[in-house]
């Protein structure tokens, strides 16, 4: 009877070790670095950071706010993407993605000229 249980406590013991000498994946560029940066770069304030993804790449989604003033774009809210490795803006607008493809042409399109 003590020998399934040692050895049960061996193997647990062991899962333990596994699971902590896996490395985790960490951001090379920090939620308040990202913040801070974006903050600087473009005069505005940071309301909020949080984890997110566009398209397979980690990203900080960083809300943020324009100063006020005499334009209409005082208090304009946005949401900015950054490279959680590189620190890089995401541009917003992707127009070739993994998953973009053409819709099949409509029946009878193909046989039409333009004369």
């Amino acid at each position: 009877m003590a020998a399934p249980r040692h050895r049960l406590l061996v193997l647990a013991a062991g899962l333990l070790v596994a699971a902590l000498a896996v490395p985790v994946a960490q951001a090379a560029v920090s939620a308040d670095a990202a913040a801070k940066q974006i903050g600087e770069r473009y005069q505005v304030e940071v309301l909020k950071v949080r984890p997110g993804e566009v398209g397979k790449r980690k990203v900080w989604l960083i809300t943020v706010m324009q100063p006020a003033g005499n334009s209409n774009g005082a208090f304009r809210v946005h949401i900015l993407a950054v490279d959680q490795q590189s620190g890089d803006l995401v541009p917003s607008f992707r127009p070739y993605t993994d998953d973009y493809s053409l819709p099949p042409p409509a029946p009878g399109s193909e046989a039409r000229s333009r004369e």
